[in-house]
């Protein structure tokens, strides 16, 4: 065992190069304990403040939901043919959770709370391998607990949370083999790095940019080249395998990979005419990220930022994509992509009768939101084209730092360009911008700090800490309300289902309900009715009256944005609709 003296002479311990910061976990001072404690503590009051609790699903999870109930019930490995993703391994972490007490939505939610918990302590140690203070990785890492996608979809059984967490540690453990050259730290971030891949198919973007990071570390030395090689053709080899699985038992789903089909699809996207509304795209994806991480631009300060753009041809570039963004969104406004973000409210309201009963922010807000995320994302361009041209040694760059910055970097160009075709094709959700937020975090205090040392002053920290807390707050009670709504709606569909003896084949109960209990690849959706397989629709669960409909009863729930109460109703069809519609 190593003296005391011993570390205290050379100031490392045996194995940690001389010179190189102690990491973010393994050898973690008090003051980086007490900040990890206190990451955890404020995990758990919000999960106190929004509860998680609730027998119902949220969004896509009844499909995944049903995969971990199947393996539960000795059914095996069976997805839904509305899986689009792998998933493969966040069935069976939620099934781990469920084995004490059985199947449960709130023990697969629970299971996605300590993955989302993971991400964000990763994301700190991936700031403190960056050589980022106690302070600013804490404010990194509460700005991605924060970010509204990023917190309301830890409430659910989704991927999105799943497979962030996991790329998370999966890049910790990789620049830290990398910077340590340490094998065993190499071999643990890939293996991490095939279960994010066996969430979603995406996961590929880590092997491509670690071969990448590899390289650009060791050069072109054949042995290096080979190692770099091996690890690039095992991620594919666990994909094919994968697949291989899937069809050899018959048992791929319907929508698996039908997004991947059109991304590899050039001839259905790809023409002269397609240039601007992919630009287009871009320009949308990058105000999501502006928006995302701008008060981290606020932390970093004005000076700072200023100096990112210092070299003339990134000056140049930055201006020629401002000039260009705000031609492209000089009449748009924020939100834009649909799924998880709606005015002033999280998760998909996926019910008849418009939006949950809530107000909406009015034009000016949404102008002064897309306004901030536009500036952010002029910072983001700037920061990108200095990334690459550092990455590409054409800028200095402190040794020990590159391999970060062009493993995320490499990562984050290679997940764009799918991103960016779903994005231009009017596939894409506001939940898939969330991979990049991470990223976009440590890559912009990695530069800013390079590119000057001058402090932000008192009132730009101010500001930046005062936007994490309208962030967390509309996060927080956002969350809450999505959760609230949808007890009041469960509520009202069980009661219907026992006390009037109602089928699900004769309710619209929403997108979740009809899914789960009528999903069908072959469905096709009637005039007059919801597109999500909806046979009849006698009964309706609705937030307001709909025509046609009568209402038998209301179910109250308590909202927080902002303060009040909303109605879920319970309608039925009147007897001269009801001829009609049959």
């Amino acid at each position: 065992m190593e003296s005391v003296s011993e570390i205290a002479r050379t100031g490392t311990r045996t194995g940690t190069p001389v010179g190189a910061r102690k990491s973010g976990w393994a050898y973690t001072p008090s003051s980086g304990l007490m900040m990890v404690l206190l990451i955890v503590a404020v995990w758990i009051v919000v999960a106190l403040l929004i509860d998680p609790r609730g027998e119902f699903p949220l969004n896509d999870d009844w499909a995944y939901a049903a995969a971990v109930k199947t393996l539960l019930g000795g059914g095996g490995i069976r997805l839904s043919g509305w899986t689009t993703v792998n998933l493969i391994a966040q069935i069976f972490w939620g099934a781990l959770f469920c084995l004490p007490f059985g199947f449960s939505f709130t023990a697969l939610r629970i299971s996605t709370l300590v993955l989302g918990l993971t991400g964000v302590l990763s994301l700190y140690g991936l700031l403190r391998e960056g050589d980022a203070d106690h302070r600013t990785a804490l404010f990194g890492a509460l700005l991605l607990a924060f970010n509204p996608l990023y917190l309301v979809l830890s409430y659910t059984f989704m991927s999105d949370v799943p497979f962030i967490a996991i790329s998370l540690l999966s890049f910790y453990f990789l620049v830290r083999g990398m910077r340590r050259n340490s094998g065993v730290e190499i071999v643990a971030g890939l293996l991490l790095a095939s279960v994010a891949l066996l969430i979603r198919q995406t996961g590929l973007a880590i092997f491509m940019a670690f071969s990448v990071a590899y390289v650009a570390k060791h050069g072109l030395r054949q042995q290096k080249v080979f190692v770099a090689a091996v690890s690039l053709a095992s991620g594919f080899a666990v994909q094919i395998l994968w697949h291989h699985f899937l069809t050899s038992r018959h048992i791929l789903p319907a929508l698996y990979g039908v997004q991947s089909t059109l991304v590899l699809s050039p001839r259905s996207y790809a023409s002269w005419h397609a240039i601007k509304p992919f630009a287009a795209g871009l320009v949308i994806l990058a105000v999501y990220l502006g928006l995302f991480l701008f008060p981290l631009i606020l932390w970093i300060g004005p000076r700072n930022v200023k100096a990112l753009c210092r070299p003339r041809l990134v000056s140049l570039m930055t201006v020629v994509y401002a000039v260009m963004g705000a031609i492209v969104f000089r009449r748009m406004r924020m939100p834009i992509l649909r799924n998880t973000l709606y005015d002033l409210g999280l998760g998909p309201a996926l019910l008849q009768g418009g939006s949950p009963s809530l107000p909406t922010a009015g034009k000016g807000f949404w102008a002064v939101v897309t306004f901030a995320g536009f500036l952010g994302s002029v910072v983001l361009v700037g920061a990108t084209l200095l990334a690459i041209g550092k990455t590409r040694k054409f800028l200095p760059m402190p040794a020990g730092k590159r391999e970060l910055l062009v493993i995320l970097l490499a990562s984050g160009l290679i997940y764009l360009v799918p991103l960016s075709i779903l994005t231009f094709t009017g596939r894409a959700f506001d939940r898939y911008v969330l991979f990049l937020v991470p990223l976009g975090i440590v890559i912009l205090f990695l530069l800013a700090r390079d590119a000057s040392r001058a402090k932000a002053g008192s009132l730009f920290i101010s500001l930046a800490v005062a936007s994490l807390i309208l962030y967390g707050a509309f996060s927080i009670a956002g969350t809450h309300d999505y959760l609230s709504w949808n007890r009041a709606r469960w509520q009202a569909l069980n009661n219907l289902e026992t006390e009037q003896r109602v089928g699900p084949d004769e309710i619209d109960g929403g997108f979740e309900f009809n899914a789960s209990y009528l999903y069908d690849p072959n469905y096709k959706a009637s005039p007059g009715k919801s597109w999500y397989f909806v046979a009849r629709d006698d009964f309706m669960i609705a937030f307001t009256p709909v025509p046609g409909f009568t209402e038998m009863k209301r179910y109250h729930f308590q909202r927080w944005l902002p303060p009040g109460e909303g109605n879920i109703l319970v309608l039925r069809r009147t007897q001269a609709n009801l001829a009609v519609a049959h």
